[in-house]
């Protein structure tokens, strides 16, 4: 029994890897997920902060070959230098043959992962007293670095900063003669962008979008890191080539998981659209270069990151909550009357 049981922690092993272009918890997730629907996998943690994943696996069922190929077919990469050597192995395998040294790691693990927690509670807080107005960054502080204050009572309504934001030629949806004017800096894989559609833009869409209002803005910022995005965004700009834009536009997001040629294709099909003149349009790279100028925009504009959104030139990062939006809209609609 005792044999049998050695046998069986010799075949249990714990790697450490590094998963090159996670830039977001929901990236980690889905990498994790991934990880631990696999055969063998006894356990699976993806940190995006790191950019590592630690694997507990037995190895008579998966092998790291299996395990490559599963992250690469989630669109990440592994590096090749990310696995742990055969010293770091030995020591892992005797930790796990050693009951008291395996409750102290677990009690360490534990440990960090609080306080990796607390840290990540803590900005977050951070960032959302930012927007409400009452975390300001102090003159003697390095850049990046806030501090709490109390909101001051100002003689005057501060005013926001305001940013000269182009619409260019792209897609408008909304009264053209809107006082308020929503442009999105975004792209068809990015999880936040996802989020906001999803959740915040039906309520803008139904509150001021249809009453004459709000007209809202889609511009395209395609991040390098998602395989995906910059043929999804060249693929609505075919469909916005046959008067369906928006209903494109809605499709990539409803199937966020599902971007690879075949699929932008398929779409195009079930929409209606004359497939042969959208498939030459996207097989041909006709619509790379507006893609890249309005990328080349957002980055002229300070755009550092997707969903980013300007409310009549205010700017407002991040997959806001609706209320968020209420806020800078209201405010303009105010100054109309």
């Amino acid at each position: 029994m005792e044999n049998k049981s050695k046998k069986e922690l010799k075949r249990i092993q714990q790697k450490q890897i590094k998963i090159k272009g996670m830039h977001c918890k929901s990236c980690a997730a889905k990498v994790e997920r991934g990880l631990r629907a696999l055969k063998g996998i006894k356990d699976a943690r993806v940190s995006f902060l790191k950019e590592q994943a630690f694997i507990r696996f037995d190895s008579s069922q998966v092998d790291f070959n299996t395990i490559d190929k599963k992250i690469q077919e989630i669109g990440y990469k592994v590096s090749s230098e990310g696995w742990v050597n055969n010293f770091q192995e030995r020591i892992i395998r005797i930790r796990l043959e050693n009951p008291n040294i395996l409750m102290i790691l677990v009690a360490i693990a534990l440990i960090l992962t609080f306080i990796n927690f607390y840290r990540t509670t803590k900005l977050q807080n951070q960032l959302a007293s930012v927007i409400n107005g009452v975390v300001i960054e102090s003159e003697g502080q390095s850049a990046g670095e806030f501090k709490e204050v109390a909101p001051q009572q100002l003689s005057q309504p501060q005013q926001p900063s305001r940013a000269e934001v182009g619409v260019d030629d792209d897609p408008i949806k909304g009264s053209e003669n809107a006082p308020v004017t929503i442009i999105e800096f975004s792209e068809y894989e990015c999880p936040f962008c996802e989020r906001f559609f999803k959740q915040t833009l039906p309520q803008i869409e139904e509150n001021y979008i249809k009453t004459g209002k709000v007209r809202h803005v889609f511009r395209d910022f395609p991040l390098s890191f998602h395989r995906n995005a910059q043929k999804a965004a060249e693929a609505s700009e075919c469909a916005d080539e046959q008067g369906k834009f928006w209903e494109y536009h809605d499709k990539l997001f409803e199937n966020q998981n599902a971007l690879d040629i075949n699929s932008l294709k398929r779409y195009a099909k079930d929409l209606g659209l004359d497939a042969a003149k959208f498939n030459e349009c996207l097989d041909s790279g006709k619509m790379t270069a507006e893609i890249q100028k309005d990328f080349a925009d957002g980055s002229r504009y300070g755009v550092s990151g997707t969903p980013t959104f300007f409310i009549n030139e205010i700017e407002l990062v991040g997959a806001q909550p609706f209320s968020a939006f209420e806020q800078v809209i209201e405010q303009e609609l105010n100054k109309e009357k």
